[in-house]
């Protein structure tokens, strides 16, 4: 069973030790005008036509359908086509990324011979036909088989003066009943290497487990579900807490019961059922309305930053990622790639003066994303006469670090322009660098 628990006190709690690891020189996003100058809560940004379709549900139903198609890529193919990389390439970042210098929570150096037990623990055998596999648990996907986070340099390690202490192998994490393909094990048989519709890399053996063609036919030709509230908790039978899951997941559903999978007494993938509350849960996908769209963003809002998925948290593409899977859009997993998904329209000679007057007759509130390098963020539309955005986000530029925001957010393209000691040309405003319909007939739409 399901148990609605938003958690707000967990999630400020979280917050709070999180900036406060940053710099307690840092006063967080309070310190910044826009949070406290535009609504932190979705409703504030509902047109009038609240529940007019923003796309059409006919439409909808084509985009789910490729959806889906992405989502079940890894039990269809036997080679990484449909991620377009290869796994020379893959061994080619495994290698750079072994080659370097880390440095540990403790700030100190990570030992290299340390790290040469880590790369030989995980070779991947590329001729090896993939596995179909199924995740059980929510899980960590690493660069290599390594679950403590290594940091890149010292001061990296510090979080000092804001910076985010970015742990370089992390990749992205793994949703439960996310199909993936299990092209090897580690030596130690404690990691699987694993690829999914949007990411490759290493996950704990324990949070994945191996399917039939029974199986991935129910798991494919079910009806489908998708998570509307965020951090859902899932109990067995006994009522014992399992995991969350996230606002996004899709799963099969029949007669009003969930299907997820577990581990069975044979070792493969089995099936449990369960009925979920009113509302955690709702017919895939839903329809795509500013009212649905902005009970989704406050789903998220107040989100504590996690790159990569670190801590259970989302970064600012799995946000994206995750809104618009409700919706039935399937997006990439980082920030470029989404950039790039459907229609497109490019702002890079544009001057900051001049972006605004694009991107107000152009964008579409609520599905439509703008993009500079390294984030994306979601455009709701303008409020008191500035457009305005959600976004997971870090914080803000200085010249010496970072003022931190470390959570999503609503705010102007203007964000931190109060602050005295910062970059030129640093502002979103500044960066942004293009907008994109991940519904490209939506651009058409817009253009009319």
């Amino acid at each position: 069973m399901f148990l609605k628990n938003v958690k707000l006190t967990a999630l400020a709690a979280a917050l709070s030790a999180l900036l406060a690891g940053a710099s307690a020189a840092f006063a967080g996003p309070g310190a910044l005008e826009d949070i406290a100058r535009f609504p932190q809560e979705g409703s504030a940004y509902l047109p009038t036509e609240e529940t007019v379709p923003i796309a059409d549900y006919v439409n909808q139903v084509v985009y789910a359908e490729e959806y889906l198609r992405n989502h079940f890529a890894p039990w269809r193919n036997d080679d990484l086509s449909f991620l377009d990389i290869t796994f020379d390439r893959i061994l080619q970042m495994h290698g750079s990324v072994a080659g370097k210098q880390y440095y540990t929570d403790g700030k100190t150096p990570f030992p290299r011979k340390s790290m040469e037990e880590i790369v030989k623990n995980g070779v991947i055998d590329v001729n090896e036909k993939p596995r179909p596999g199924i995740a059980i648990l929510p899980a960590d996907v690493r660069v290599l088989p390594y679950g403590r986070p290594l940091y890149a340099s010292k001061s990296a390690a510090e979080g000092a003066n804001g910076h985010l202490k970015l742990d370089i192998l992390q990749n992205s994490s793994l949703k439960p009943g996310e199909p993936l393909a299990i092209y090897g094990a580690s030596r130690d048989s404690n990691w699987l290497f694993i690829v999914t519709g949007t990411v490759v890399g290493w996950v704990k053996a324990a949070s994945v487990v191996m399917v039939d063609l029974d199986f991935m036919d129910i798991f494919t030709y079910s009806a489908k579900s998708v998570i509307a509230e965020d951090n859902a908790d899932v109990t067995d039978g006994a009522g014992n807490f399992m995991y969350n899951l996230k606002l996004g997941t899709v799963l099969p559903s029949e007669d009003g019961e969930l299907m997820l999978p577990v581990r069975g007494k044979n070792g493969m993938a089995s099936v449990m059922r369960f009925k979920p509350e009113a509302g955690v849960a709702e017919a895939f996908p839903i329809p795509f309305t500013p009212q649905n769209a902005v009970k989704a963003i406050d789903e998220m809002l107040g989100e504590p930053y996690g790159w990569g998925g670190a801590s259970g948290f989302r970064d600012c593409s799995a946000m994206t990622r995750d809104y618009f899977s409700l919706f039935g859009v399937w997006l990439p997993r980082n920030s470029a790639e989404q950039s790039v998904t459907g229609a497109r329209i490019s702002l890079k000679n544009i001057p900051s003066s001049g972006k605004n007057s694009v991107i107000v007759p152009s964008a579409v509130p609520f599905a439509t994303l703008l993009h500079m390098p390294g984030h994306i963020m979601l455009y709701l539309g303008v409020y008191n006469g500035e457009p305005v955005v959600f976004h997971n986000t870090w914080g803000v530029r200085t010249n010496s670090g970072r003022v931190v925001v470390g959570q999503a957010v609503v705010t102007s393209l203007k964000l931190g322009s109060e602050i005295k000691d910062k970059p030129a040309n640093s502002l979103l405003i500044d960066r942004i660098n293009s907008i994109s319909f991940p519904m490209a007939d939506l651009r058409q739409t817009s253009e009319r």
